[in-house]
Parts: C-alpha cells; sequence; structure tokens
C-alpha cells in the first residue's frame, strides 16, 4: 500500500497505478452504515428500494475502507467531497479531504466497484439484463440513436442482433467511465464521446475536451458473468489489478 504523503498529489507516485476493488451489495450491514456521515446518512435513508440503500451503503463503505488502507487512517476517519462543479449540491465526484488518491465509484445489480488511482479515473459498471431493459426497454438500437456516434451506430449495426445488447452496453461503460474520469458524468452528451469505431478495442477516438483524446487510457474489466465494466484513467494506465473489496470490508467490520 502506498503511504498518505505519496496519495496526496496525483502523479507523485508511479506513473499509471490504478486498482479496482470489488464488493457485493449482499456486504451491508450495521458496522457499514456506522461509517456514514449526516448528509451520507441522508442520502441512504432517502432510498426507497432496499437495494438500491444497499449498494449506496456499500459504496460508501468500502470507498472510505479503501481510501484507509491506502493512507494508514482508520476508514471512520475518511470523508469525502462531493459537491458537484455545476451545483454544489453532494452529488459530484467523491474527492477525499485532506489528500488522498483519486476514486471513482459504480453499482449495478449485486455489484459494486471503487477505482482507486493517481491520476483522475471513473469507473463504470452495468448487470446486463437489468440495464438493457433499462436503457430503451430493452433496445439498443433507439437508444444507440442518442448516445453513440454515427461510425459506433454503424458497428453496431453490423454486430449481430443476439449480440448488440452486450455491445452496446460495454460501448456506455467506456463512454460513463470517461466522463465520470472527468468529472462531468451523464452531463457530457454520449455521442460527443467516442469510445471506439469498431466496438471492441478500448480506446477514445474523439471527446469534447482539448486534450487530445489519446491521452486517456480505457480498460475494460472482468466483473464476472452477467455484467460488463470499464475504467478510464487520465494518463498513462496499462493495467488495473482487481481487488476483493468484500473481504476488506469482513477486515474493517472485525477490526
Amino acid at each position: 500500500m502506498a503511504d498518505a504523503a505519496s496519495w496526496a498529489a496525483p502523479g507523485t507516485a508511479a506513473d499509471g497505478t490504478a486498482e479496482v476493488w470489488w464488493a457485493r451489495r449482499q456486504d451491508a450491514g450495521p458496522r457499514l452504515a456506522s461509517l456514514l456521515d449526516d448528509l451520507e446518512r441522508q442520502r441512504w435513508s432517502a432510498y426507497r428500494r432496499n437495494a438500491d440503500r444497499e449498494r449506496f451503503l456499500v459504496g460508501c463503505a468500502l470507498a472510505k475502507t479503501v481510501v484507509a488502507a491506502y493512507t494508514g487512517q482508520r476508514p471512520e476517519q475518511v470523508s469525502f467531497d462531493r459537491a458537484c462543479r455545476q451545483c454544489g449540491r453532494p452529488h459530484g465526484k467523491p474527492a477525499v479531504r485532506g489528500g488522498g488518491p483519486e476514486l471513482s465509484v459504480s453499482h449495478s445489480g449485486d455489484l459494486v466497484a471503487v477505482a482507486v488511482a493517481t491520476a483522475p479515473a471513473g469507473v463504470d459498471v452495468e448487470q446486463l439484463d437489468g440495464r438493457a431493459r433499462e436503457l430503451g426497454d430493452g433496445d439498443p438500437a433507439a437508444l444507440g440513436r442518442m448516445v453513440l456516434a454515427e461510425e459506433e451506430r454503424a458497428a453496431l449495426a453490423a454486430i449481430e442482433p443476439e449480440g448488440r445488447a452486450r455491445a452496446f452496453l460495454v460501448a456506455w461503460t467506456r463512454k460513463e467511465a470517461v466522463t465520470k474520469a472527468r468529472g462531468d458524468g451523464l452531463r457530457v452528451p454520449f455521442g460527443e464521446v467516442v469510445v471506439a469505431a469498431d466496438l471492441a478495442a478500448p480506446r477514445v477516438t474523439a471527446w469534447p475536451y482539448p486534450q487530445d483524446p489519446r491521452s486517456v487510457s480505457l480498460l475494460d474489466l472482468d466483473p464476472g458473468p452477467g455484467y460488463v465494466a470499464a475504467l478510464a484513467v487520465i494518463g498513462r494506465c496499462h493495467v488495473a489489478p482487481a481487488r476483493d473489496g468484500s473481504a476488506l470490508l469482513a477486515e474493517a467490520v472485525l477490526a
């Protein structure tokens, strides 16, 4: 693990360092709830569905536990600034108060992912069945006309029909990972973020920012059957090891 000083300013550690910690919503429990601050507790309580509450709780607790593991703090000592850059409300990308690694959190279905990096990063995970139904009532071509660039739509149309829902979600996760790394999330039109002409090799070929899109490292992740996921890092990153976040949370509960 890196010490707190090396993570205080992105880029001071080895260039391209990133890891992705995986947990499950079933890891939720009373001990994890004790890690929430007042604002997080309000957001947690506002969710109506139990599954949403569990995902939010595990995401917060895992992010704090991961940061604590890197910085030598206790999880309850870690706090985040989530102020949105546009409206100031607490739904923006989490930043470690007092300095620490770059973070991104995502959850879908039963999975929760926390990416930690030495440069701005974004992670996105999507459950294949649930997300395909949610996006365009299971019609990836219809939604593709809204969020895919022309060359991406052409590539999607060339795929066998039974593979289009997955191909669309691969493109979606890559795009969302990129915009989350930039701190913009869904506020940027996805049609302006072109992730690959053939929807195969993970790369960014165009985006609505002044920097060269080739400066982004884009990686497809392996979250397991029934899910797709991607990680984007602004800078060089060739590998992002998967770590057992469920085990880390279990250790924190017993500590």
